[in-house]
């Protein structure tokens, strides 16, 4: 059973952060712009310890199966009517199981429960990250074309829209 928790201020969560960002697959995609450094925990601390200390503007969630986690999703306040996210599976044997889809459906209710005046919420994986892409997909997410991120690199923007009632707009 997928579940979602916030991330908490504790050892055993950088670390698994940590362990997470040393797979290549992941220092491909999500510390791709940290290229280069190693993702050391004193790094994943002082880039998400202030996250989960003050939960102002970014919302940091562990993503658990069976109440262990396997992965990370956080939504952030882009405007007072979008929200942005980034999630990953960090458990190499956990991806390919329908867990980000399931992950992301449930973050998708969350914020809607917590920001009822938001309007819309975006992802934006590289052009090339396939298995993201399809994830998004299938959460309800719709490509609405090609950006560039701040990083320079070719994206997909994703989005759902929410109509006035707070359902999803096909």
């Amino acid at each position: 059973m997928i579940s979602l928790r916030l991330m908490q201020d504790t050892m055993e969560d950088y670390i698994a952060m940590r362990n997470w960002f040393l797979e290549p697959e992941l220092q491909k995609w999500v510390w791709c712009d940290e290229v280069g450094e190693v993702p050391t925990l004193e790094r994943i601390i002082e880039k998400y310890g202030s996250r989960v200390k003050s939960l102002t503007d970014v919302f940091p969630y562990f993503i658990l199966r069976d109440n262990e986690p396997i992965g990370f999703i956080q939504y952030y306040i882009h405007d007072e009517k979008s929200i942005g996210l980034d999630m990953w599976i960090g458990v190499l044997k956990e991806r390919n199981n329908g867990y980000g889809t399931e992950a992301l459906k449930q973050m998708v209710q969350i914020i809607h429960q917590e920001h009822p005046s938001v309007k819309e919420l975006f992802i934006d994986p590289e052009v090339d990250n396939i298995r993201a892409i399809k994830c998004y997909q299938n959460a309800g997410f719709q490509n609405v074309g090609e950006i560039i991120d701040d990083e320079g690199d070719r994206c997909l923007l994703h989005k759902i829209v929410f109509e006035n009632n707070g359902g999803n707009k096909d």
